[in-house]
């Protein structure tokens, strides 16, 4: 894992002169005493809503996304595009340059950000953006927004091969699979959803115990899933993924409403189940520390769940450049529910 950003060079920057100031940064980092490589696998499109309209503060315009640690992870040209909406010049307003290096002493790498506040109609948002992203690289979308909420536009969509959404974020599920539905339908980009890598320890751990979904221990079965408190899209993802498979499974409800009881009240606060999924006299439990699944028919089977950051997460997204097919085949069994 890359260390800690050594060093930082900002420059406030105009749209015009974006490559020129990024040029007159690289030259200042030439002039230190150590070797610093430029450092390029893909671009990467980071997309929020402003803050603060009024402020031009780089930090401000960088938001709370960790771009810096996705960057060390995964060196990329990053575009960071705070979009302002509504009715606004046809040109944007606000723009920064910035290179940030990492790496041991011996072996320095930076990375270039640009940072830009558009204030553009949607439509426009794709001459932008062709200005800045390099052709001869793969380029992914990171939506940090609530997608429920602001869906991603065709401008992007059309620059970007894949779109990195965090299904966590969603307030609203069924306007959230709405909004991805056309994505989903018509394969226009891979997706990737952090809220899936949250589920990947429970349906590695009820393959481990019952076998693939595929498998005769599957059949003739009810399902029931039970989620705790904000994480009714974790619930649906799950349910998804089911019913992607012709499972009998019913529509996710809350713990509470579910009166499923938290064993153990002494449990840590961040060790409470998230996700509680009952097939016939097997419980399987997903937390954020482990997946807990218990049966009268099988000894008590405990997985350690592995911590990942948000940046870590992204990053591996971004590594892996692939279209998840069991992500879009739980994503589309969520469109038929939700369609109904």
């Amino acid at each position: 894992m890359a260390g800690a950003v050594a060093d930082r060079s900002w420059r406030v920057s105009t749209p015009e002169a974006i490559d020129a100031d990024l040029a007159a940064l690289w030259r200042d980092v030439g002039r230190s005493d150590t070797q610093v490589a430029r450092a390029v696998m893909s671009n990467l499109i980071v997309f929020r809503s402003p803050t603060s309209a009024a402020s031009d503060e780089i930090a401000a315009m960088l938001g709370d996304a960790p771009v810096e640690e996705v960057a060390a992870r995964h060196p990329s040209r990053v575009i960071v595009l705070e979009h302002c909406h509504g009715d606004a010049p046809l040109a944007p307003s606000a723009a920064a340059v910035g290179i940030a290096t990492f790496g041991p002493p011996t072996a320095r790498y930076g990375v270039e950000l640009i940072l830009v506040r558009s204030a553009c109609p949607e439509p426009s948002l794709l001459s932008i953006l062709r200005r800045f992203v390099r052709g001869d690289i793969p380029t992914s979308i990171w939506w940090t927004e609530d997608v429920s909420a602001a869906a991603p536009s065709d401008a992007l969509l059309t620059v970007g091969r894949q779109l990195v959404y965090d299904g966590r974020r969603w307030r609203d599920v069924p306007c959230g699979i709405a909004a991805i539905a056309p994505l989903v339908r018509h394969h226009r980009v891979d997706l990737a959803d952090l809220n899936w890598r949250r589920l990947a320890p429970l349906r590695r751990a009820l393959a481990h115990a019952r076998g693939p979904l595929k498998a005769d221990a599957w059949r003739d079965v009810d399902v029931r899933v039970a989620h705790a408190d904000g994480e009714a899209a974790l619930a649906w993802l799950c349910y998804g993924w089911l019913r992607a498979e012709r499972l009998r499974c019913s529509d996710p409800v809350a713990a509470k409403e579910a009166g499923v009881a938290n064993e153990g009240s002494s449990r840590a606060a961040d060790n409470e189940p998230r996700l509680t999924v009952t097939i016939g006299d097997l419980k399987a439990e997903l937390s954020p520390r482990s997946v807990d699944i218990v049966s009268a028919e099988a000894p008590p089977l405990g997985l350690a769940v592995a911590r990942e950051t948000e940046a870590d997460a992204v990053a591996a997204e971004l590594r892996s450049l692939a279209p998840d097919r069991t992500l879009v085949a739980a994503l589309d069994a969520l469109v038929d529910r939700f369609a109904r």
